[in-house]
């Protein structure tokens, strides 16, 4: 039931074939509002657009705003099912005897039932307090978009006027836009696209009414056709300035890796099939896969429980507090390329948005190009000045093979020896009598990998739960684990025999897509997935430096060698219920082939649109107009939207120029102009000002045998085009329109 005070969803359907309008009629204190209605068709059309629109962020919505926007979807649904009861409740009280007074006494009564504002009020009272006191939990960014979605819902409400249905739009427009904000890849932009085609064709239903939904789609794809070109135009030259905010942290958007591990975190991150980076080699062959080592995070403290990264400002203070050994780890350890004759590999990374910070690189790397944006971190690795919001690119160059950091400070030897004394008493007396058999470090850490190679040790995604993440049960009794379980126990193995070690997250391989892989002409990128997330060790050894062991080469040598084995596909297929998973798209050759493709084309699309940066274009620039001064930076935008708009505009006019338009006719129209055709070669043209009725008595003096049939056709031409008909009635007089020209013909035969 409605509201007649106005806190209703499209409560008034038309039934005439006349444009609905919002307004007000006559001057001053006397002028009264004309209601605003819209059809059933655009109702339901406006319903659909909503439920699209929540659709494309659903995923970064909470559970209970997502069951609020539902409860309200549904609410929405029922009050358009309502109305249409009450639209034929009406007629049939309309067209119904008197008879019978019950029953339309009991329709007028459930037509007059009304649902309080109040009710409506306090539903957005309560949802807003929700998502005030949830903000703090899932932080500003989701509150925002909380409050975005719920205030679009709810505005649906109260479509009282045309400014209203404006407003629901552009609110619908908005969520569109803010779905962008954690997605930009092609796809996601495709569909998106298509959402904002269906949103702007209802807008145009609502002037059009009499046309289908789908020409009006047509035409919507035709006019933002139209101004491709403006918008590449602005694109291009268009200065692209730095935000003047920073989007906030969204903790449900953190993708990727964490700076604190506990042994079975990476083998959950690794069930997810997200893009992690991409990587291009340019013409240089790619490395092998087990030299594919992408580093992340250096996490040197160990608590017990979980691996974190070494805090800056407990080094800082620890330092003051002694004031000795300047030198350590509070400053970042950047690689010196002069020292190493190793030749370089150079490559470009486009890092997808995780919302952290954390950068990917072939260790030792420099920088190279442009350096802003990027820092250099404390175990040789990177990070972004920013938050990583959208898709991000920079440029390395790596010596593979060249040691880390040969001389190792007083400060990181004591932090990579410390651990929790009686955390782990097995691991820490098995690792004496290491020490104890073993005097080399490299003969000690290849003893531990004999151990896990020669006993039943197994490498699962799905590992036995551990008490308290104790990597005695895990090493000694469950034996079974994924990388980050191994990793654990083998550093802490050699920290506990005297190693200095620690533990590296990253990831490892990736999936090459494109040819010549093992040539020094590639010609194809790198994609690393979130299912390639890995974690190894490093250990000290005097005259190396920071040597790399990985344990998971004991336990499952494909796994660093190749990649994934064909077991560890299926479980991680079992794991999600993935209908259509990655192990079942590279087992077909035709489906794989195609997810290449398209992935191919999402790189293009996020190295040269998404990763277009103010450096681009400023390079773009210098290149083809010299050294930029302001004052020519202003002449280039100006003149090229001069030329684009003039060649926008001359286009048009060359199209409508050639473009031979026809008036659609009716059914009526072509009966009608069939007959004058007819005429026309008996001698009688109609004269283009001559009305129906004139024309008619013409032919009546020049011709009495056609008069009949052609006053007849003339009457109910007349009727079809100036009378308010039902469909029904148009239908039938048009079948008796062409009954009377099949007549007129027949007495034209006769006459020839």
């Amino acid at each position: 039931m409605f509201n007649r005070t106005g806190i209703i969803f499209m409560s008034f359907f038309k039934r005439k074939a006349t444009q609905p309008s919002s307004g007000y009629l006559g001057k001053g204190k006397n002028r009264s509002k004309i209601n605003f209605s819209l059809s059933r068709k655009n109702a339901w059309l406006l319903w659909l657009c909503q439920c699209l629109n929540i659709a494309v962020i659903a995923l970064e919505l909470s559970t209970w705003m997502l069951a609020i926007i539902s409860l309200s979807l549904v609410w929405q649904a029922l009050l358009l099912h309502q109305n249409r009861d009450r639209v034929k409740a009406k007629n049939t009280i309309k067209s119904g005897t008197q008879a019978d007074h019950r029953p339309n006494t009991h329709l007028h009564k459930q037509l007059a039932t009304n649902v309080a504002p109040v009710l409506l009020g306090m539903f957005a009272l309560l949802g807003c307090l929700a998502i005030a006191i949830t903000a703090k939990e899932v932080g500003i960014l989701t509150s925002m978009l909380h409050l975005l979605c719920f205030s679009y819902v709810l505005k649906a409400f109260e479509l009282k006027a045309r400014s209203d249905f404006y407003q629901l739009l552009l609110l619908g427009l908005f969520v569109l836009a803010s779905s962008l904000i954690f997605r930009q890849d092609l796809a996601f932009t495709l569909i998106t696209f298509i959402l904002l085609v269906i949103n702007l064709a209802v807008l145009l239903q609502l002037f059009s009414m009499e046309k289908a939904f789908a020409t009006n789609i047509k035409v919507v794809v035709l006019l933002l056709g139209q101004s491709t070109l403006l918008a590449i135009v602005l694109f291009l030259v268009f200065p692209r300035l730095s935000p003047f905010w920073q989007v906030p942290r969204a903790k449900s958007a953190e993708t990727g890796l964490s700076d604190t591990v506990k042994p079975g975190d990476i083998a959950n991150l690794t069930r997810s099939t997200k893009l992690a980076f991409r990587v291009d080699f340019g013409q240089q062959k790619v490395p092998a896969y087990s030299q594919l080592y992408w580093r992340a995070m250096v996490l040197e403290d160990y608590d017990g429980k979980q691996w974190s990264r070494q805090k800056a400002t407990r080094t800082t203070l620890s330092n003051k507090a002694t004031g000795s050994d300047k030198s350590s780890n509070d400053k970042p350890l950047t690689f010196d390329a002069s020292t190493t004759d190793v030749l370089p590999l150079n490559y470009h990374v486009i890092v997808e948005p995780s919302f952290q910070k954390y950068l990917f690189a072939l260790t030792p790397a420099i920088i190279a190009g442009d350096k802003s944006g990027i820092n250099p971190q404390t175990g040789f690795t990177f990070s972004s000045t920013r938050i990583i919001s959208q898709a991000k690119s920079y440029q390395l160059t790596s010596y593979l093979t060249a040691p880390l950091a040969l001389e190792l400070s007083k400060k990181s030897k004591q932090v990579n020896l410390r651990f929790p004394e009686g955390s782990n008493p097995r691991l820490e007396q098995f690792a004496l009598q290491l020490r104890h058999n073993y005097a080399d470090v490299e003969a000690r850490a290849k003893a531990v990998l004999t151990f896990i190679n020669k006993e039943k040790y197994a490498y699962t995604l799905q590992p036995p739960m551990l008490d308290n993440n104790s990597l005695d049960q895990f090493f000694f009794d469950t034996q079974s684990g994924f990388c980050a379980h191994y990793a654990s126990a083998f550093t802490f193995l050699m920290r506990a025999s005297g190693v200095p070690a620690r533990m590296v997250i990253g990831y490892l391989g990736g999936e090459y897509n494109g040819e010549n892989e093992q040539q020094s002409d590639s010609q194809g990128h790198l994609s690393i997935y979130q299912y390639d997330a890995h974690a190894w060790s490093e250990i000290w050894v005097t005259g190396k430096g920071w040597l790399r062991i990985d344990p998971t080469s004991a336990v499952d040598p494909q796994r660093v060698n190749s990649g994934w084995s064909s077991e560890l596909l299926q479980q991680q297929s079992a794991l999600n219920n993935d209908l259509i998973s990655l192990y079942k798209f590279k087992n077909s050759a035709f489906l794989n082939a195609i997810r290449l493709q398209l992935d191919a084309l999402d790189y293009q699309w996020t190295r040269w649109v998404i990763g277009f940066t103010t450096k681009q274009q400023y390079n773009l620039f210098k290149n083809l107009f010299g050294k930029m001064a302001s004052w020519k930076l202003a002449l280039i935008i100006g003149v090229s939207l001069i030329i684009s708009m003039a060649t926008l505009m001359l286009c048009l006019h060359l199209l409508n120029r050639t473009k031979h338009t026809q008036k659609v006719l009716s059914k009526w129209q072509v009966v009608y102009q069939k007959a004058l055709a007819q005429l026309a070669k008996q001698g009688m043209d109609k004269p283009a000002g001559m009305t129906v009725n004139d024309f008619a008595k013409q032919v009546r003096e020049q011709s009495p045998e056609l008069a009949i049939a052609f006053t007849r056709l003339s009457a109910s031409y007349n009727s079809l085009c100036y009378q308010t008909l039902s469909i029904d009635e148009q239908d039938k007089l048009v079948l008796t329109m062409q009954h009377h020209y099949r007549q007129f013909l027949h007495i034209l035969k006769k006459q020839s």
